[in-house]
């Protein structure tokens, strides 16, 4: 029976809708605290926490171990059935539990013997707790059964609670520790209540998972966490290759250009996200069906980063006085530097999760990624020592446009032209796929 009955349609229209929500709050809220935390902190007590918090998300990137996708996959192929959503939650829970654990162990290490995190391990410490709040968040499990509702709502509260105690509490330039600890703690809250959630209106009470299961689950994951891993080589390298390369005060003026892009750049995450699910079971379904619900959303991305990108090089120097303060002015130029980038993201972003994975290209995907991102540290390598933040928003967009254009060229020859595709009348999606 066809996927795109009117109540799909209402029912991807409302995960969106509530995506934009959740994507709002995470980009707006900590966009919104910026001016207050560089005014209050300075850019250089700012570029420490931001430094931290780049350390932090190799971490998230372990403990979550591709499960945001094979997880979301496995629920929304098994949604109806309680029982085995309840034994994938607590395989991938577990499993999550004991990455987070030996996490715990290297973050140690780490802050022992090296002497920069040493003489700032509060800072460290507490940015660890946010981990710990993005790995117990199922995000993957309320994807795949279609209830954005409930991600949106406790993700909102809780960087709601984050943000107004920071705006209570932190006074100056001696609170950077409290500032990292407060916002640690929103994605703390938010993971807890998640969970607590999950417990109460989608899984069984715990199961032990069999030694198979645990096995199963990261045999799934582990292309996809190949990926993720290779992303961050080029989204969040550049924050720590600035850091250590640049100091405190260029990885500040970089996590500020970079935080700004990245929200504007969320504005089609929501859509992507909550398509994920759609078109995983549109290609059981048809493939063709598939392809003619990307093509709709192809058209939509390329006109908005069209848009948006001219629009943010025009407006560079107004969106940074209003959002930084004149404390940042060097930001200007990076944003500028940046404008093509969100165009460029949204495309590779789209591919990535709707086309490649969709239609079992993860192995090649893993391979492109992790290519582009050995790129981008080379680039950032040669860059950053010259340029400093300049440097490594250089280093970001040239690694993305080479994405999208490896991607494409992946896709052509397994049989999908993304150029016929885009080409074509509705009627003449005829694309030969695997």
């Amino acid at each position: 029976m066809p996927l795109s009955t009117a109540a799909d349609k209402s029912v991807l229209k409302s995960n969106a809708i509530w995506l934009y929500a959740m994507m709002g709050l995470n980009y707006v809220i900590p966009a919104a605290m910026l001016p207050f935390l560089v005014r209050v902190l300075g850019v250089e007590q700012y570029g420490l926490i931001a430094f931290a918090q780049a350390i932090g998300q190799y971490f998230v990137i372990a403990t979550d171990y591709g499960f945001n996708y094979s997880g979301t996959r496995a629920v929304a192929q098994s949604r109806d059935d309680k029982d085995e959503v309840s034994r994938i939650f607590w395989t991938l829970t577990t499993v999550k539990l004991v990455l987070l654990f030996f996490g715990a162990f290297v973050m140690g290490g780490m802050i022992a013997f090296i002497p920069r995190m040493r003489a700032n391990m509060g800072i460290y410490i507490v940015t660890y707790l946010g981990v710990i709040g993005s790995a117990v968040f199922p995000t993957w499990l309320f994807q795949g059964v279609e209830r954005m509702r409930s991600i949106s709502i406790i993700s909102g509260l809780a960087k709601l609670s984050s943000a107004a105690m920071i705006l209570l509490f932190v006074r100056n330039h001696d609170d950077s520790l409290l500032a990292a600890f407060l916002l640690s703690c929103g994605l703390l809250l938010a993971g807890v209540i998640g969970m607590i959630v999950a417990l109460i209106q989608h899984v069984n009470w715990f199961t032990l998972p069999t030694r198979g299961d645990i096995y199963g689950a990261l045999r799934d994951g582990r292309h996809l966490f190949l990926t993720t891993a290779a992303v961050s080589l080029y989204s969040n390298t550049n924050v720590f290759l600035v850091g250590v390369l640049g100091g405190d005060a260029q990885a500040g003026y970089f996590s500020l250009a970079d935080k700004l892009i990245r929200a504007i750049t969320g504005l089609v995450a929501p859509i992507i996200q909550a398509s994920y699910p759609r078109v995983i079971r549109l290609v059981s379904e048809s493939k063709d069906l598939a392809l003619l619900f990307i093509r709709k959303l192809m058209f939509w991305f390329m006109a908005v980063g069209l848009v948006g990108g001219s629009l943010l090089f025009l407006l560079a120097r107004p969106i940074a006085l209003f959002s930084f303060g004149h404390n940042a002015i060097a930001v200007v130029p990076l944003l500028r530097c940046l404008s093509l980038f969100p165009g460029l993201a949204a495309m590779t972003y789209m591919l990535s999760t709707l086309v490649l994975i969709p239609f079992g290209f993860e192995k090649v995907q893993s391979r492109l990624l992790l290519s582009v991102g050995v790129l981008n540290v080379g680039v950032g390598f040669l860059l950053i020592p010259h340029y400093g933040a300049l440097g490594g928003v250089l280093a970001m967009t040239a690694v993305e446009a080479v994405q999208m254009v490896g991607g494409t060229w992946l896709l052509s020859r397994g049989g999908i032209s993304i150029a016929r595709l885009l080409a074509m009348s509705v009627s003449r999606i005829d694309l030969a796929t695997r």
